[in-house]
């Protein structure tokens, strides 16, 4: 063991794993959620045909017992662009057992950004963004545009 300034060099190697350390744990929990004031906000995963958009889920409990969300992408291209015959994006919502229901279509503005809120009574689900040929879709299409799973805190 080397000793420089009085100092164990143990210390700069203690340093070094306590920072991979703390790379590593922020890595691992990308896609999970954080909770602030009592709203969790979740990352999407995006699908190889849109790379350069991200996307994220907010959820709040209410008092009625539903659960508010908020779907808000960025950087996302309009559907025709990224996906033959698509002409718009539709949000899914899919809980443990059961099919996925469509909740609204999400529009993307000029500067490829979009949003979309809506309520429900589902407390773990699938929040999905799959591009459609038609904004009624009654079950996705299958071209995925991103998705995340979320777990509302109780």
């Amino acid at each position: 063991m080397r000793v420089e300034g009085g100092v164990e060099m143990k210390i700069s190697n203690l340093k070094r794993w306590t920072v991979g350390g703390t790379l590593v744990g922020a890595l691992a929990f990308g896609g999970c959620g954080t909770m602030s004031r009592g709203e969790q906000t979740w990352t999407m995963a995006t699908a190889d045909k849109v790379p350069a958009a991200t996307g994220k889920v907010k959820v709040k409990s209410e008092k009625d017992g539903n659960t508010k969300v908020k779907v808000e992408v960025a950087h996302l291209a309009q559907p025709a662009e990224a996906f033959d015959q698509a002409s718009t994006y539709v949000v899914w919502l899919k809980p443990e057992t059961g099919d996925a229901q469509n909740v609204g279509v999400l529009r993307i503005d000029k500067n490829l950004k979009g949003e979309l809120e809506t309520r429900t009574a589902f407390k773990n689900f699938t929040v999905s963004v799959t591009a459609e040929q038609d904004a009624n879709a009654t079950s996705p299409s299958g071209r995925s545009v991103m998705d995340t799973r979320v777990v509302v805190a109780t």
